[in-house]
């Protein structure tokens, strides 16, 4: 059998990340959740197939999560999403795949993530 490939939402809403975290399970995706950087850490055991990571977190920034999963392993496909207007030299930086400003609908994300890491 195959294994689902993985999928980390780093994102401090909980009701959001919740949401995102059960319609990717029903789309056959392997999620692990982190509400800030320090949960994101210790949720990399494995390298991820794909990371929705928002921007703003309460203990760091996405970018520092997306530099931090750089150092520690080969690229990762990153889909950025966030209420603020991300600075476009920082978007450059980590060439995220995508970038959805919330809110956005779950159909336009989950789209995005089959387009990087087919769950079949």
């Amino acid at each position: 059998m195959a294994q689902q490939p993985f999928v980390l939402v780093v994102e401090d809403d909980d009701q959001l990340r919740s949401i995102i975290a059960r319609n990717l399970k029903a789309s056959g995706y392997f999620v692990l959740q982190a509400a800030n950087f320090s949960e994101a850490v210790d949720r990399i055991d494995i390298k991820p197939n794909l990371m929705i990571l928002d921007i703003n977190l309460p203990d760091a920034t996405g970018w520092d999560v997306a530099k931090w999963l750089a150092s520690f392993t080969s690229p990762v496909p990153i889909i950025v999403i966030s209420g603020a207007t991300p600075d476009p030299k920082q978007l450059e930086h980590i060439e995220p795949k995508a970038f959805l400003a919330k809110p956005f609908a779950i159909e336009e994300l989950l789209e995005l993530v089959q387009q990087h890491v087919p769950s079949k």
